[in-house]
């Protein structure tokens, strides 16, 4: 029988730095504009509902965008299309420095979510890129990539806003959009569904998980149209499970991106470069999830626990919440500080795990497409900047967060549905790569 080294080759730390430098970008951005928020209201006269809908505007390009390019993804060279978007979102930054009005800066930040649109192409080659009894870990380092750009886009753009004005908070980032652009360019262009291989002829026996697939697919993935493609996703269950509480917990996860530094400023009257001070209470708890979670599911799949996936998941969602609610309500800072470092531990544990599990079930040659299907089922969790603020201007900003904080612990709790139909899932996918590449 072939070894893994005969059918994956070893891609190294590049690429996860390269692609987690994009999601640096992205996170660090929109945390960035939390910080001018209040020079763009004095500036522009706009209210907190008008700056949510700003703060999620991206996203909307992100979701209509996604689908041809999940095709595109399924298709074409992923990095290329990195690399275009990447040029994209530079440009728009620039733009958006100069904005001479509200609606020009609104524009501009529909210009911004094209690398929302591209997640599906990052999503692939990661997969491709780092193996499967790996996949958690590895994306968990990919998702850190947004923890240290909350950190940058924080710290950095709360002392440049009050110093320079809010337009600095977007001027700050164009010299990093053209070093990721090079980036970009010297990424490789791995096989599709290799690693998936790899772990059909060697891991599944390694790791005791070796599931019987339950059913066969007869569809040529490369040729197949969006007709023949929706139904063999619809067949996926565990995806489903996965996107539902993706779709519930990450309402919770834009809405404290957007909100989070206007939270400290407002609850506890703090100035930007003090709410700044408080990121290790955010960003560092973050980043230690977003590494943890991805290593713990990974060790406990590789003890033999095929759904540790789901099972890391659903129990750090739940406990994210019993966090953040007291968090958001007390009127000491000490105290949210210390809630808000465990909460957000907690909050970002079961990023990489369910990440993971959606590569886990969808064939290589359907990730692109099937990232695209799940942004548009997301979509709604892009309303939660917007919803938060609404919220706000009926209550207060403490109020409002504390109100949508419970939608975590459901979304953890609808992962759990998903641990009948993982294991088959996955034995499905290593079957189909093995049949791929005549194994």
């Amino acid at each position: 029988m072939a070894t893994r080294a005969e059918v994956a080759r070893s891609y190294g730390a590049f690429p996860v730095v390269a692609l987690a430098s994009t999601l640096m970008l992205e996170q660090g951005e929109r945390l960035s504009l939390a910080q001018a928020f209040d020079g763009i209201q004095d500036e522009f006269g706009v209210g907190d509902t008008a700056l949510g809908f700003l703060a999620g505007a991206m996203v909307l390009v992100g979701v209509v965008g996604g689908v041809p390019v999940g095709v595109l993804a399924d298709r074409w060279r992923r990095t290329t299309l990195l690399v275009i978007a990447m040029i994209v979102w530079t440009a728009c930054m620039g733009l958006g420095a100069v904005a001479p009005g509200f609606v020009f800066l609104l524009v501009t930040r529909l210009g911004i979510g094209i690398v929302e649109a591209n997640g599906p192409a990052a999503m692939s080659l990661m997969a491709d890129y780092y193996p499967v009894a790996l996949r958690a870990r590895m994306l968990g380092r990919y998702q850190l990539g947004a923890a240290v750009g909350g950190l940058v886009g924080i710290g950095l753009s709360g002392v440049l806003v009050d110093a320079f004005g809010w337009r600095s908070a977007f001027w700050m980032w164009i010299p990093l959009g053209a070093v990721v652009v090079y980036a970009m360019t010297r990424l490789p262009e791995p096989d599709r569904g290799v690693q998936d291989v790899a772990y059909h002829v060697e891991a599944m026996t390694d790791l005791d998980v070796a599931t019987a697939a339950t059913r066969t697919s007869s569809i040529d993935y490369a040729s197949a149209g969006w007709r023949e493609v929706i139904p063999e996703l619809l067949r996926i269950r565990s995806m489903w499970f996965g996107v539902m509480a993706l779709t519930i917990s990450s309402f919770l996860m834009g809405g404290l991106s957007a909100w989070g530094v206007e939270f400290f400023k407002r609850a506890h009257d703090l100035t930007a470069t003090e709410a700044s001070a408080f990121v290790p209470a955010i960003g560092g708890g973050a980043a230690i999830g977003l590494v943890g979670g991805g290593a713990i599911a990974d060790r406990l799949l590789r003890r033999g626990v095929v759904n540790a996936r789901v099972y890391v998941t659903a129990a750090a969602s739940v406990a994210a919440s019993f966090l953040l609610i007291p968090a958001f309500l007390t009127g000491s800072l000490p105290t949210a500080a210390v809630l808000l470092f465990f909460g957000s531990f907690c909050l970002t544990v079961p990023v990489a795990p369910s990440e993971a599990l959606f590569s886990d079930v969808v064939p290589g040659e359907l990730r692109g497409r099937a990232a695209s299907v799940r942004a548009v089922v997301r979509a709604l969790s892009a309303l939660a900047p917007f919803i938060v603020g609404v919220l706000s201007d009926a209550t207060d900003l403490q109020t409002a967060l504390a109100l949508v904080t419970p939608l975590y612990a459901i979304g953890g709790l609808v992962m759990l549905f998903a641990a009948r139909s993982y294991p088959a899932d996955l034995a499905f996918v290593a079957a189909e790569a093995r049949r791929s590449y005549s194994l």
